[in-house]
């Protein structure tokens, strides 16, 4: 019985002296690649609500920087193009103030968005004819979701230490915001 107790104590021992600090090296780094994700990401956001588009060095720079580390990402864009109606169905051209005033009356308008996706936004990032550039429009809305794809060593000592699963909802930031000019 003394036996066990000492392979037991020698096993509790190895956990705490090796496995811990691992562990807690681990989800620093963790922490680390999530705060760096996340400023290079509201860096690009923010730059592009600034100017009113991107580019596709814009891009692919902001996809180089966060594939610096072992981590792979998806990154999916989404874009809300505003557009404004006068009446039901019929469209207004943007520029069209939400409040007028004609002959003393408030004329209602209807506001709707359009919604375009990473695929749309890609497509027109990577062809000449837009000359490599995705045009928005001021009081537009762009989001940017940054989903991590793989397990990192913090992930899986967490699943094995807790009996956890991690792979649902491993976004690592969500962001965005109304465009706030346009500089083409």
């Amino acid at each position: 019985m003394n036996a066990f107790s000492k392979i037991v104590g020698i096993l509790i021992a190895v956990v705490l002296m090796f496995l811990c600090p691992i562990q807690y090296t681990a989800q620093k780094q963790d922490i680390l690649m999530q705060q760096y994700v996340t400023t290079e990401t509201s860096y690009f956001i923010d730059s592009v609500r600034n100017l009113g588009y991107v580019t596709k060095q814009m891009y692919e720079e902001y996809m180089r920087k966060i594939d610096l580390g072992n981590n792979l990402y998806d990154v999916e864009l989404t874009h809300y193009h505003v557009v404004y109606y006068k009446e039901e169905g019929e469209q207004v051209d943007a520029d069209y103030n939400e409040t007028s005033y004609y002959v003393g009356e408030k004329e209602e308008t209807y506001r709707r968005y359009m919604c375009y996706y990473t695929p749309d936004i890609l497509e027109q990032l990577y062809t000449k004819e837009s000359e490599y550039s995705y045009l928005m429009s001021q009081d537009d809305y762009l989001t940017i979701k940054v989903k991590q794809k793989n397990n990192t060593l913090g992930k899986r000592l967490q699943e094995l230490f807790l009996g956890t699963d991690y792979t649902d909802g491993n976004y690592v930031t969500i962001y965005g915001g109304l465009i706030r000019d346009e500089a083409y």
